[in-house]
């Protein structure tokens, strides 16, 4: 980096001095700093013996003139050393804290740890935070903490004022700054054909690999068949959206590219829904044209298939572009890349806030909502986790989770084309030992599938299949304990735990591997643990509000509701006008997720806030509840399938709520089981409220196409179990 860094919000900066804690600081940073705080002599440098600065910036604070002091915050007494920061007050100083390197997984928010930041908490100290943000210039790996790096910007956040939870204030104005920060980085100016042009045409030999017959499509090809559909989409589709009812693969890679560079909104329907639910997905999204391929029509025969006039069949439009017309287009890839910029984008150039991809919410709350996100909502997420996850051009994606849900569209076929991976696909999650095969016979590094997906490929495969596996996202519900430790146990694979939604482009957070030890230190920023998600990707802002009163701002350690802001987060809904989507506050969305940040930024989903009862004075997680219960009834762990659902319903005789217990290991139900419950319970130490009210046997447990729990579904079944009129009680 030849350019000093930007200084940002100095205005934020007190006049009468107060100690001051950045997230990370180099050399270029720390000067800033002494700049911004008004030189030298207005400055004492704290720093963490058992967690040095780099050598450079040690040597700097050796030269003369310089004041500061070594302290082990997690080993000195802590009235001693907020004595010595008051001291240093008093003498006209700011005091500023100089952490060096843990261990940590890229793109970490600090190299603060956890215990650190907290020493001042409670300490009547109030803190200035500074966030100094690092970036590349490039989309993929665009945040980085690392040298080197093309920009970096020092921003001032506003003092915090003293308290018990000083520590987790001071994250929480990190991670505003660093959304701030993230929406004005240069690559995320451009817009999505731009983006997959420019990295089709530098990595041309890349592959797309059908796991179906093992036949290869280099990117040089497949660009080629996009362009030419491309020019006849604009030709013939006045729309502006178009559906692709296609499984991953090929087809739907090329359909999805020749929309978007036609500059139209490609719209990925789950072929799995019902025919009420795709009617009315595609009137909410003014569909009427949709692309498929003839054989899928025949597998998917339960599909509620359009009439013939409405469908683009993508297998009889490639049979009839030429050889010649293939050639021409592979031609100017390789030779005249200026020519497809001019050609194909100028002429219908998007902007980045226009809608680029539209996808339909799981209809956890009961309705299935159109989520709208533009080019710059998908760019970032990509940024997101190209930074976060350490996957390179040449490796490999096996990739099979539907194109209609955002993780399956990011990592199954916007990551590897954008990052010149290659693309292992498979048309069908019910294959397991297919999938194994695929992920062991091509070595693949990242792939992304559902609790009880991954349950069926660990019971179709051997340890072998997943050997190359460094990234094994789970999503769509949460990892359930005994699947975790079975994968470990048995096939010495970590599953990674992601906290997805469809309102959020990227993955909100991720449980990654646990990073590397840095040498010269004991220090570890934890990458997660089990029960937690991970820490949020970079750029992606975490508030916790209470329950009920969402206007009050809580501590992100405490647990509450859950909000996001950032670039990849949800402005509104489809049909929506920004005032009119309830869920939003300015720029925060509303997750309806009950959760918390721990010291070290890492995040715990408790369940969604309608799957939380007051029994009593008891506020009873339903999800920990049918875990504890699943437990102590004896019911078969690791293999993802779902046995117990807790829904918390009116008492019918009045007097506040019921847990009610949808059970499939019960066939029948007799009393003496909500004891046998209760005490079971009780002998493992949970609490007695969290005990079942009520038993209702049943075959299955709704679930959506996602895996996760239908709950609307579960919770009008129990109204009407008990008489009660299920429309006359809000879900949350």
């Amino acid at each position: 980096m030849t350019n000093p860094p930007t200084i940002e919000g100095s205005g934020n900066i007190p006049a009468s001095p107060t100690l001051v804690i950045p997230n990370r600081v180099d050399l270029p940073a720390l000067r800033a700093l002494e700049e911004a705080l008004g030189g030298r002599s207005r400055i004492t440098w704290m720093v963490e013996n058992t967690l040095r600065p780099i050598p450079e910036v040690m040597l700097y604070l050796s030269q003369p003139g310089t004041s500061g002091f070594l302290c082990a915050i997690d080993r000195s007494s802590r009235e001693d050393l907020i004595n010595m920061v008051r001291e240093r007050l008093l003498q006209g100083r700011y005091v500023v804290l100089l952490c060096g390197r843990p261990g940590q997984q890229p793109a970490t928010i600090c190299d603060v740890p956890g215990k650190l930041l907290s020493f001042a908490d409670d300490s009547k100290l109030s803190a200035l935070p500074v966030y100094v943000g690092m970036y590349n210039n490039s989309l993929v790996r665009g945040i980085t903490t690392t040298a080197p790096w093309d920009r970096e910007v020092v921003q001032f956040m506003p003092e915090v004022k003293p308290g018990p939870n000083l520590g987790a204030a001071v994250r929480s104005a990190w991670m505003e700054a660093e959304a701030e920060q993230l929406a004005a980085h240069p690559a995320l100016q451009g817009t999505l054909p731009e983006a997959l042009l420019a990295a089709l045409s530098e990595n041309p030999g890349a592959m797309i690999i059908d796991g179906v017959d093992d036949s290869q499509l280099t990117y040089r090809r497949l660009l080629s068949y996009a362009l030419v559909l491309c020019d006849k989409l604009r030709s013939n589709i006045t729309n502006k959206r178009l559906g692709i009812i296609l499984p991953p693969g090929k087809l739907a890679t090329i359909a999805n590219l020749a929309c978007i560079l036609a500059g139209i909104t490609p719209v990925n329907i789950n072929y799995d829904i019902t025919a009420p639910t795709f009617r009315y997905q595609a009137e909410q999204s003014g569909i009427n044209r949709f692309i498929t391929e003839a054989r899928f029509i025949h597998k998917q025969q339960q599909f509620p298939w359009p009439s013939q006039r409405d469908l683009i069949y993508i297998d009889r439009e490639l049979t009839e572009i030429s050889n010649t017309s293939l050639r021409l287009r592979e031609l100017a890839i390789r030779f005249d890349k200026a020519e497809l910029y001019t050609r194909h984008l100028h002429r219908h150039a998007p902007r980045p806030a226009d809608e680029a991809m539209l996808f339909f919410s799981s209809a956890t709350g009961g309705t299935t909502k159109g989520v709208p996100m533009s080019h710059t909502a998908i760019l970032t997420a990509i940024m997101q986790m190209s930074s976060r996850l350490e996957v390179s051009r040449g490796q490999r994606v096996l990739s099979a989770l539907p194109l209609s849900q955002p993780m399956g569209m990011l990592c199954g076929m916007l990551m590897p084309l954008l990052q010149g991976m290659d693309m292992v696909t498979y048309p069908d999650t019910r294959a397991p030992r297919r999938l194994c095969e695929l992920a062991h016979n091509y070595s693949t590094v990242l792939t992304a599938f559902t609790p009880a997906q991954t349950a069926e490929l660990l019971d179709a495969g051997k340890p072998e299949h997943f050997a190359t596996l460094r990234y094994f996202l789970v999503t769509g519900e949460k990892l359930p304990t005994g699947l975790a430790h079975r994968a470990i146990n048995e096939y010495k694979l970590m599953l990674q735990e992601c906290y997805s939604l469809t309102e959020a482009a990227a993955p909100v957070a991720i449980c990654a591997p646990p990073p590397a030890p840095a040498p010269g230190t004991p220090h570890i920023i934890p990458a997660g643990y089990a029960g937690c998600v991970g820490a949020p990707l970079p750029g992606i802002a975490v508030r916790i509000s209470d329950l009920n009163r969402p206007e009050k701002t809580l501590p992100s350690t405490a647990t509450g509701l859950i909000w996001l802001k950032g670039n990849t987060v949800l402005s509104r809904y489809l049909k929506d006008k920004p005032e009119s989507t309830t869920c939003m506050r300015g720029n925060w969305f509303c997750t309806g997720d009950v959760g918390k940040l721990d010291a070290d930024g890492l995040l715990t989903i408790c369940g969604r806030k309608s799957r939380f009862s007051k029994i009593g004075d008891d506020l009873v997680p339903h999800i920990a509840a049918e875990e504890a219960l699943a437990r102590v009834l004896g019911a078969p762990e690791g293999d993802g399938n779902r046995r117990l659902a807790i829904v918390g319903a009116p008492n019918p005789r009045g007097g506040g709520e019921i847990l009610v217990l949808l059970s499939t290991l019960h066939k029948t139900v007799v009393p003496q089981d909500l004891i046998t419950a209760r005490y079971a319970l009780l002998n493992a130490r949970y609490p007695a409220s969290w005990a079942p009210d009520r038993i209702i046997p049943v075959n299955a447990i709704p679930q959506l196409p996602n895996g996760k729990l239908d709950y609307p579904v579960c919770f009008r079944g129990v109204c009407s179990y008990l008489g009660i009129d299920p429309s006359q009680i809000p879900l949350n």
